[in-house]
């Protein structure tokens, strides 16, 4: 018994380990973007309030979630709040790009200069 206690041990050690050692291989380097804040939005069907950037060379863009709860609709004056206080701005979003197309990009941090 103790014998077939301690192979199994040694297997799920040494599956750990090698599944550390293949996420490190696969780890990409972060990249940052920089662009301009071009509007601040109400969305209605997540509730949140969002900034859409500027498209780089490539014809990318990020929408930012600006507020960490949502409301059931939209506060009009808060809006222009959030206009006047975001659109023009820098952000530099630092990001990880995923291995694999089905997955999404992963930010990392969201500066706003």
């Amino acid at each position: 018994m103790k014998k077939i206690t301690m192979v199994l041990m040694v297997l799920v050690l040494s599956l750990m380990v090698t599944s550390a050692a293949f996420a490190n291989a696969n780890e990409a380097a972060p990249k940052q973007a920089i662009m301009k804040i071009e509007k601040v939005y109400y969305m209605k069907g997540s509730g949140y309030y969002v900034a859409h950037t500027t498209k780089d060379k490539d014809g990318h863009f990020w929408v930012l979630q600006v507020t960490d709860i949502s409301t059931p609709k939209e506060d009009k004056a808060f809006s222009q709040v959030l206009r006047k206080q975001y659109n023009g701005k820098q952000v530099v979003v630092t990001y990880v790009e995923p291995f694999d197309e089905d997955e999404e990009v992963e930010i990392w941090d969201v500066k706003i200069k």
